[in-house]
């Protein structure tokens, strides 16, 4: 179980399942949003992610793609798709969660858009035995 909120609380949220897929994003909207390099994403199925308490405002980054924050603190907390291959998932920031010394980026997306003076991390594959 996975546990995590805003920075100043009115916003929690729980995740009931393994997390899937933790990467980084380098695209320029991750980068306003998160004021920074990078974003670090990590999934969770929609089905086994609840808001616990309070829920995020919603902006529309892309047509079908959603980030939500806190209104009053303005932590960066989720992202979500209406179509696509993630549209099942709601994606959380990796900071958001209580705990996440055990997750570790395995990919970056828009490595064409990286800052120059921060290492572009490689994608790891599994490997299979």
């Amino acid at each position: 179980m996975y546990l995590g909120g805003c920075l100043c609380g009115k916003i929690r949220f729980q995740a009931d399942a393994d997390a899937d897929w933790p990467h980084l994003c380098s695209c320029p909207h991750c980068q306003k949003l998160a004021g920074g390099p990078v974003a670090a994403w990590v999934g969770f199925p929609a089905s086994k992610f609840e808001w616990t308490s309070g829920e995020p405002r919603w902006y529309n980054t892309f047509p079908t793609t959603q980030r939500g924050f806190c209104p009053d603190c303005g932590s960066l907390l989720a992202a979500r798709d209406s179509v696509g291959e993630f549209k099942d998932q709601m994606g959380v920031t990796m900071m958001a969660l209580d705990d996440h010394a055990g997750l570790v980026p395995v990919h970056q997306s828009c490595k064409e858009n990286a800052v120059s003076w921060l290492a572009v991390i490689d994608t790891v594959t599994p490997q299979t035995t």
